[in-house]
């Protein structure tokens, strides 16, 4: 019998993102130097660009892509870990718990998303480009917004029968394909409909009391 294949996407794993686990090597510069100055950038409203950044640093070119991947991977590093601070914060001003809890924290995050000044620069500069950093399979985003979402409904009473990484990847597509929907297909956002559209799974996906 063969196993089943996982919808949970597998990213290549770089230095900068076993620094930022505290695994890397300690140096002059580290990988970790290089997140901090990107991030400050992508705040700033600067592009990151891996020339100027590796000037920066006081480092190579070649060294930069050795710790970071590439510059697509590092604006994947800024933005999750923007995103995840946004996605903590609001999971802890949240009360209940539950369904109720689950789909208040989900819907008020995606309404975030909407309004979030740096991910809206980065889509108005080129959207193609932030989409495939936010929502592809190959991305560091996806895959670990997959990770969250399978900790914040772990805690429901899901039926035995389904997989938790594949339930999360649907929920993480519903939030995408509604969140940046304007850009997807030209249709207005519309994050209640995704909420709801949650509600309605995950009250499936319960086990009958």
């Amino acid at each position: 019998m063969s196993a089943k294949p996982s919808s949970r996407p597998v990213v290549q794993e770089t230095p900068l993102s076993r620094a930022l686990s505290g695994c890397g090597p300690t140096a002059k510069a580290t990988p970790v130097d290089a997140f901090k100055v990107a991030r400050t950038w992508f705040l700033e409203g600067r592009r990151v660009d891996m020339q100027q950044l590796a000037e920066t640093l006081g480092v190579s070119r070649a060294t930069l892509y050795r710790w970071c991947g590439n510059r697509e991977q590092l604006l994947g590093e800024v933005i999750w870990a923007l995103t995840e601070e946004q996605l903590n914060r609001t999971k802890s001003k949240v009360q209940g718990s539950g369904l109720g809890y689950v789909t208040e924290v989900i819907g008020t995050c995606i309404a975030k998303f909407r309004t979030s000044k740096n991910l809206r620069r980065l889509l108005s500069d080129d959207p193609e480009y932030a989409l495939r950093l936010m929502t592809s399979k190959h991305g560091i985003v996806q895959g670990r917004m997959i990770d969250w979402c399978a900790e914040l409904v772990s805690g429901l009473n899901l039926r035995p029968d389904l997989d938790l990484p594949d339930l999360s990847y649907v929920i993480v597509r519903i939030c995408e394909s509604f969140v940046w929907s304007d850009l997807i297909t030209g249709a207005e956002p519309e994050t209640e409909k995704a909420v709801v559209i949650i509600e309605l799974l995950l009250g499936a996906a319960q086990v009958a009391e």
